[in-house]
């Protein structure tokens, strides 16, 4: 039998009109997008002028040079001295094109030696531009998006991602790919959906369900699962830098998990994003605010505080103030403003009054500089249920007299009475311009307000938190839903349709897909910002469920899939890796929620980063939860996780990198998470009963829900009988082995066999197709 996905597909009178359209629609969409050979300011010239001219000549007046700016037309157009810099058609008569293209050393621009030299190239795209007509327009992430006349189809948002795809593919000369066969696509998903494999009882339901529904049933259970907030949550942590720490020297433990359980069940819940958004901003603004609401607004608490006594307060909780105004710009604006801290931005259009202006609206909090022990605060918003606490606490004072019973006791309350960090405007302070971000270097006072490049700015006389979350998901505002749907996007195919996900501003890539882009970022917010409906439109798009199978001529025109050649291919995330080696082991505790625990780390590494503290490593089931739980101190985070491109949370990240170095075989070969997990892999391979080769070929269908080639079984079988023989040998090599880890063996399995099958388990964790989806 065929793998899925090969064979060809009996076409019905309605299927066969659907590809007409699909087809007529590509052809269509091609003629309106390759129409006319003008250069394209956005595309073109203003990337040359932001990496090239802005730095000297952009909107950052502090750093302007001979008063001029390059990227406002009126500036560059006017008459100065006799001379305009820019003549629209007249190249000829334009001192930018005179400028560039000079010889002389002291005339040329940009100036030599600086780095910033034109290539020839870019020297002839400016001088066509002006030719043409010196047209400038707006950044297209400034303008608010607008849907094209695809639009009007009625075929489903998945089949317009693929109309979108083909026409592009179709101008580099390719097609869409088969689908992946079953097997991969139901893992694909299943990772992608919820962070974990598949079982190979799902899998098997998947391939023998050949009904059309077959596939979408799978991503509605899915989507359904709790499995899905959890892993959502993962990545909304990294942008919103949670941690269990404070940071800095001392590193204190916090409890902000509260906060992360919230995350969890507003994804499960499906909220509306903007609504998501809104409670994380100014939840506590709300009309009679709930505990959730208010819970949420921890978001905003989220980053590092300072615990050092010698601190100054002041400086300190200006600081917190600032990071709450760059986390924001960075989650929701997709924009970097700390730029603006200490002048207007040099690229994009944000001033340094601007940026303070938002800082008034998170400096109504009353809040000390640093702090030594949030239980002794005398902040209302740290008094979490803190009277049950503390009269719990002397009841056990009378009810268990040994110190150290009391003590462990203690542990367990505070875990269920956290001390929880929220929002709360309580002062009305004055807010002014900080002269080079100095807290101490006032300018001029500046009330409370927002950027006017983006979009119309509410009126009132004091604007809030909560007018900023609206004036956010206002559903014109150019920036909000592109941000989104972008970063969505790039959890699923590895990038995002902007590149730069980090950053849509001046600095941004442009777009693989423009109109795809802004077709599903209107298309969510028309849907009242639905996040799942928006997954679910990408995971049924043929774009998805392509096979990632690439053949030479595609690796050579398309080697990053910009166009979506093939299907998405990336290796699993720092904490998927862990879960997955978990979850195949058996060892997977699945409990939605709860504080965060320690997991296993190297003996020492607390004293060799701060020396100072003892680590003490949790125990039983707690080592074994999902790694969304794991606690994050951040100064010394768990290092396997690190090696995997994980943030230390230290500050906002809302993309992460993906590193390739051998200390991430070494860590997945060695770490005793890894080996212990393989040797319960081990033990769950040997107790299925069989031959050795039986029990590997199970065990290989688990970790890649496929069957195993009959060259694969044949060396991994091998190599299990080389290690047998070693292991009969040598006794204490197979003891150590598997006392690798807090977790047991049957005592009831032979040693030797045990100890060989759990290398053939590391062997396949480690497959190229286990650590990448």
């Amino acid at each position: 039998m065929k793998p899925y996905g090969t064979h060809p597909q009996k076409q019905t009178p309605s299927s066969q009109g659907s590809m007409k359209l699909f087809s007529c629609v590509v052809i269509f969409l091609g003629c309106l997008l390759t129409a006319g050979a003008k250069v394209e300011y956005n595309r073109e010239v203003l990337p040359i002028l932001t990496a090239k001219c802005l730095a000297c000549h952009g909107p950052d007046v502090s750093k302007q040079k001979a008063d001029l700016r390059l990227d406002d037309p009126g500036e560059a157009y006017r008459e100065r001295d006799g001379l305009r810099v820019v003549v629209p058609g007249d190249p000829d008569q334009s001192e930018l094109v005179h400028r560039i293209f000079s010889k002389d050393e002291d005339e040329v621009m940009p100036p030599p030696g600086e780095g910033a030299e034109l290539t020839d190239a870019e020297k002839e795209i400016l001088k066509k531009w002006i030719s043409e007509g010196a047209e400038y327009e707006r950044h297209w992430a400034f303008r608010s998006p607008v849907k094209s006349r695809l639009s009007d189809l009625k075929e489903g948002k998945e089949q317009v991602i693929d109309v979108f795809v083909q026409e592009r593919l179709s101008r580099a000369g390719f097609q869409l790919q088969e689908e992946a066969t079953r097997e991969e696509l139901i893992r694909r998903v299943s990772i992608d959906l919820t962070g974990l494999p598949p079982s190979i009882e799902e899998v098997d339901a998947f391939v023998a369900d050949q009904s059309q529904e077959a596939y979408s049933r799978v991503v509605d259970r899915l989507l359904g699962s709790s499995r899905y907030g959890e892993r959502m949550a993962a990545w909304w942590l990294d942008g919103a830098r949670y941690g269990d720490s404070h940071g800095y020297d001392n590193d204190l433990e916090n409890a902000q998990w509260p906060w992360r359980n919230w995350i969890i069940e507003s994804f499960n819940a499906n909220q509306p994003y903007d609504q998501f958004l809104t409670w994380q901003l100014a939840g506590d603004l709300m009309p009679d605010a709930s505990d959730d609401q208010i819970v949420a607004t921890g978001f905003n608490r989220n980053h590092r505080i300072q615990t050092e006594g010698g601190a100054i307060e002041e400086e300190w909780r200006t600081e917190y103030v600032m990071d709450r105004v760059e986390t924001m710009g960075s989650v929701f604006l997709g924009l970097t403003l700390s730029c603006a801290r200490c002048h207007d931005h040099k690229y994009d259009p944000i001033s340094q009054k601007e940026f303070y202006q938002l800082f008034a609206m998170f400096d109504g909090l009353k809040e000390k500089g640093f702090i030594n022990n949030l239980r002794g605060s005398a902040e209302p918003r740290h008094r979490y249920r803190k009277s049950d606490f503390e009269a719990a606490v002397k009841k056990l004072e009378t009810d268990i007299p040994d110190a150290k019973a009391r003590s462990g006791r203690v542990k367990e309350l505070e875990a269920a009475h956290p001390h929880v960090m929220v929002m709360r405007d309580e002062v009305d302070r004055k807010a002014f311009i900080l002269k080079r971000g100095q807290y101490d270097d006032k300018g001029e006072e500046v009330d409370p307000g927002l950027p006017e490049a983006f979009s119309p700015v509410p009126e009132g006389e004091s604007l809030t938190r909560l007018d900023l979350a609206r004036w956010l998901v206002d559903g014109e505002h150019p920036l909000t839903s592109r941000v989104f749907v972008n970063r969505i996007w790039e959890q699923f195919f590895g990038t995002g349709i902007v590149k730069t996900s980090e950053n849509l501003g001046r600095q941004s890539d442009w777009p693989s897909h423009p109109q795809l882009l802004d077709w599903i970022a209107v298309d969510f917010v028309e849907s009242g910002w639905d996040v799942k409906g928006l997954i679910r439109a990408i995971v049924m798009s043929r774009s998805y469920r392509q096979s990632s199978i690439i053949d030479e001529e595609r690796l050579q025109r398309d080697p990053e899939n910009r166009l979506l050649s093939r299907g998405p291919r990336t290796r699993l995330q720092a904490e998927m890796l862990r879960d997955q080696a978990l979850f195949l082991s058996g060892l997977l505790v699945e409990r939605v929620g709860g504080p965060s625990w320690w997991v296993y780390q190297p003996a020492g590494l607390w004293l060799e980063v701060e020396k100072r503290g003892t680590f003490e490593q949790d125990h039983g089931e707690k080592l074994y939860r999902r790694s969304l739980y794991s606690r994050i101190r951040r100064t010394v985070a768990p290092p396997s996780m690190l090696l995997f491109d994980m943030p230390s949370r230290e500050m906002c990240s809302v993309k992460r990198t993906s590193t390739n170095t051998p200390l991430q075989a070494l860590a997945l070969l060695n770490e005793v998470t890894y080996v212990e997990a393989a040797k319960k892999f081990a033990e769950r391979m040997m107790t299925k009963g069989g031959t050795p080769g039986e029990r590997i070929a199970w065990g290989f269908r688990c970790a890649t829900s496929r069957v195993a080639e009959k060259e694969e079984l044949e060396i991994l079988v091998k190599g299990y009988e080389r290690r047998v023989e070693r292991y009969r040998r040598d006794g204490k090599a197979a003891e150590d082995l598997l006392g690798q880890g807090e977790s047991k063996v049957a005592a009831y399995l032979p040693k030797p066999e045990m100890a060989a099958l759990t290398t053939v388990a590391n062997v396949i964790l480690n497959l190229d197709e286990v650590i990448n989806r």
